[in-house]
């Protein structure tokens, strides 16, 4: 998207989301976290999300919510370690009073009608069980798109995701600093 005046071009394009060449990762059980709410029928009650930044936690909140059992697999540490902080402890508790299942330092290998075989902190392959799978493994800007249209005015301010891939928080800010220029 984009909004011009007087020679000012304003670029806002979102992320594309990432998707790991994780084998079966592409299968009819696996929804992209941003197409969630387009494809939500097609998830089960049984679900692992893999990827647990603000995304897939935000996620695994929403669907325990809808009473589905679900288990937030995460290759890091730690749990949205990029999150506000203000709003990452509420999350973190949340997930831990909704009882969803958190596999911290698990990779995913590959994705089966049953669920996601990972490799664990231990070197073993595990199956995290889930007749569904929320693919939340990161975004990523649509620079393809804004580099077309840089050199379209002779004022461009680039707006949030189209930068990095990060907040609303930081979105606002960018747009309010462009506002303040045009």
């Amino acid at each position: 998207m984009f909004a011009t005046s007087m020679g000012f071009l304003v670029l806002t394009y979102g992320i594309l989301c990432y998707c790991s060449p994780i084998p079966g990762l592409n299968g009819d059980n696996v929804v992209v976290v941003n197409d969630y709410y387009l494809e939500k029928d097609t998830v089960t009650d049984s679900v692992v999300v893999l990827g647990g930044g603000l995304a897939g936690s935000e996620a695994a909140i929403h669907l325990a919510q809808e009473g589905k059992i679900v288990h937030l697999v995460e290759m890091r540490t730690e749990l949205a370690p990029d999150a506000n902080i203000r709003h990452r402890p509420i999350m973190l508790k949340e997930i831990e009073k909704l009882n969803i299942q958190v596999h911290l330092g698990y990779k995913g290998l590959s994705v089966t009608p049953g669920g996601v075989v990972c490799l664990n902190p231990d070197g073993d392959e595990q199956l995290i069980p889930g007749t569904a799978v929320i693919c939340a493994l990161g975004q990523r800007a649509r620079r393809n798109v804004v580099d077309q249209l840089i050199d379209c005015a002779p004022h461009v301010a680039q707006i949030g995701d189209c930068v990095k891939a990060s907040t609303i928080t930081t979105a606002i800010y960018q747009g309010f600093h462009a506002a303040l220029d045009i």
